[in-house]
């Protein structure tokens, strides 16, 4: 059979296997993926070239307004559905799948020949939706022509102008594509020998540094950046303005990772993967406004990506717009309508900005649609969104239907103790867990720190040092003592100063690498000890370099530290939210749950809204049950009724 009729046979069948994931909207931008060439040369060492080809089309196409081009590593993010494919086959056997899951409209696949000693490079444009070839693209040129003009020929036949290729040197490029496709460990020797070919190759060196960071070896990435930084202009602005969002990344700057991908949304508009990294950084940075648009743009490109609709819907939901918040998570629903994660959104989102009882009804929904999703954890969510009103009875309720699904399930104390305290009943949660750890299984020995940690978290608030202490040793002494062990062993230390808890802090976890876990395991000693002038800019620092999430409760803490150190102005914006209820266990939820209605009362009393500032300590005093903890926050709300 002919080669091209063999070539297309398949992507016709590659079409049919991916299904819907091909189906696109007619009016939005074509989604390009230029697949790896075959070498039908018959000379093995020129395999390379078909990476090459490919490589250097995606690169110079990147900045075209009218096609969206995908990147290698986009497409083999399919790799996770499909398994693994090999690198360094044909493109047309191993990567057409994964170019309709990723998205494509239409794919570039070609060969590699050689015709009385000229190179030769034959390509088809393929329409998925057409299941057919909308135009073919020929190139050749003498042997010792560098493959990187013949790729750049057939990228202008599709579109001009193009954006040069980062190199010209064949050798820099040979072995940048030997680094792309090494699967033995190799790619950093291979990158290296790149940039010594061509120590301007911008390329090598963001493979390089995002190689390094997956690595965690922070250090080399550092080095790799600042040897980027050494070429200067030499290096093109888009290459210099993604090193710049790596160098953010590593150093949790989320404003200069904003700053940085916005240049390289400018320089490259029609990048889908570049906008949805922008949303990421500005929401990291609390740029809403800008995060939103920046979704909405990567959703013009691709009007039929579900998880950029559900972004869209809690970007939205952070800016505090309930309305586009459902709009967004309609779409969602209406795009996936068999998926009860759509409706777990509109819950959260719903919960969030405090509408509880709509939260509950999509909460049932969602179980409803799917009792095994996420376990079944879609009724506590409603029992929480009913705890919300202060209705403990009707909260009990619902969570004792959840407990009724789970039949054996051999933590159902657990869980029921952490709803326990949460409610209201604080020594009678303690004393269940107590009874649970103490009677463990072997099989759950490895949830055991975390057990011991809870419990000495749960002592210190309520004023028995002598549990607390006893507890956080057994934590500390566990085999697979966690970082949660790690804190409720510092906890229990000796009551000193603010500086002797530092410098404490500092001994137990040194060095520039534990920074931020030293920041943490300060923050709530210094919480527990009522130290709050010395918590406040910790608290500050870390919400300021944290990305929001839905469940975080470091908003209310550094809310709680700014009452106590009088900035009511600034404590006030940080709880007019809800935190989502985790569903992964956090020790440390007691501390800002029900605490958050007793700090919204204090500032609403202090901004003369006294019914509202009743109503709010009357919840807090209904969910903190009989039992105070020991910062006295139950008896000053008694007074303020």
């Amino acid at each position: 059979m002919h080669v091209r009729l063999r070539l297309t046979l398949l992507l016709v069948i590659a079409a049919a296997l991916a299904g819907s994931c091909s189906r696109r909207d007619t009016a939005s931008i074509p989604r390009l993926a230029i697949l790896r060439f075959e070498n039908l040369t018959g000379d093995d060492s020129l395999n390379w070239m078909g990476r090459a080809v490919s490589e250097v089309m995606t690169a110079e196409l990147a900045g075209s307004r009218t096609l969206s081009v995908i990147p290698l590593g986009t497409l083999h993010s399919a790799d996770r559905t499909l398994g693994p494919r090999p690198l360094t086959a044909p493109g047309i056997s191993t990567e057409q799948t994964a170019a309709s899951l990723a998205g494509a409209t239409q794919i570039i696949y070609g060969q590699i020949s050689r015709e009385a000693g000229k190179l030769r490079l034959d390509a088809g444009l393929y329409s998925t939706q057409r299941q057919k070839n909308d135009r073919t693209l020929t190139a050749a040129g003498s042997m010792p022509q560098s493959v990187i003009a013949l790729a750049d020929s057939l990228a202008k036949q599709l579109t001009t102008p193009v954006r040069p290729f980062g190199t010209q040197n064949p050798e820099a490029l040979r072995e940048y594509c030997a680094g792309l496709e090494s699967t033995n460990g190799s790619a950093a020797q291979a990158f290296a020998r790149a940039a010594r070919a061509d120590p301007n190759f911008g390329q090598v060196y963001v493979a390089l540094a995002e190689l390094a960071i997956v690595q965690n070896n922070a250090a080399e990435a550092e080095r790799v950046l600042a040897m980027a930084s050494a070429r200067g202009p030499a290096i093109p602005e888009l290459e210099r303005a993604r090193l710049d969002a790596i160098a953010a990344r590593l150093h949790g700057d989320f404003a200069a990772g904003a700053r940085a991908l916005d240049t390289v949304g400018r320089l490259n508009p029609a990048d889908l993967g570049v906008f949805r990294q922008l949303a990421q950084s500005n929401l990291g940075a609390r740029h809403y406004a800008a995060a939103i648009e920046n979704l909405k743009k990567a959703i013009s490109l691709e009007p039929h990506d579900a998880a950029l609709l559900n972004q869209l819907g809690y970007a939205e939901m952070y800016a505090g717009n309930l309305p586009e918040a459902t709009k967004a998570l309609n779409d969602y629903a209406r795009i996936r309508p068999d998926d009860p994660n759509a409706l777990d959104s509109l819950g959260e989102v719903n919960f969030y900005l405090g509408q509880f009882a709509a939260a509950e009804t999509f909460f049932r929904q969602s179980y409803d649609k799917d009792p095994h999703f996420a376990d079944g954890i879609e009724l506590t969510k409603a029992a929480h969104a009913r705890l919300m009103t202060g209705d403990i009875k009707g909260a009990d309720a619902i969570f004792n239907q959840y407990l009724d699904t789970r039949g054996k399930d051999p933590v159902v104390d657990f869980r029921r103790a952490e709803w326990e305290f949460a409610s209201g009943r604080r020594r009678q949660a303690a004393a269940r867990m107590e009874a649970f750890v103490h009677s463990l299984p072997a099989a759950l020995a490895a949830i055991a720190p975390q057990l011991y940690s809870q419990l000495t978290i749960w002592h210190l608030e309520l004023g028995d040092q002598t549990r607390a202490r006893e507890f956080g040793m057994k934590a500390a002494s566990q085999a697979a003592a966690s970082p949660q062990a790690l804190i409720a062993r510092f906890l229990i230390e000796p009551a000193g100063s603010a500086s002797e808890w530092t410098a404490r802090a500092e001994q137990l976890l040194p060095g520039p690498e534990k920074e931020r876990l030293r920041k943490i395991v300060l923050v709530y000693a210094l919480l527990l000890h009522k130290e709050f002038q010395a918590a406040e800019p910790l608290l500050s620092d870390l919400y300021q370099h944290s990305a929001p999430e839905p469940a975080q409760i470091l908003p209310v803490l550094l809310a709680w530290t700014k009452l106590e150190t009088g900035h009511l102005e600034q404590a006030a914006p940080l709880v007019e939210h809800n935190p989502i209820p985790s569903t992964s266990g956090d020790i440390f939820m007691s501390l800002a749950f029900p605490r958050l209605f007793y700090l919204r009362g204090v500032i609403l009393e202090k901004q003369g809204r006294r019914d509202e500032a009743a109503k709010n300590y009357r919840i807090f005093l209904t969910l903190s049950g009989p039992d105070a903890l020991i910062f006295g926050e139950e008896a000053k709300a008694r007074q303020a009724l």
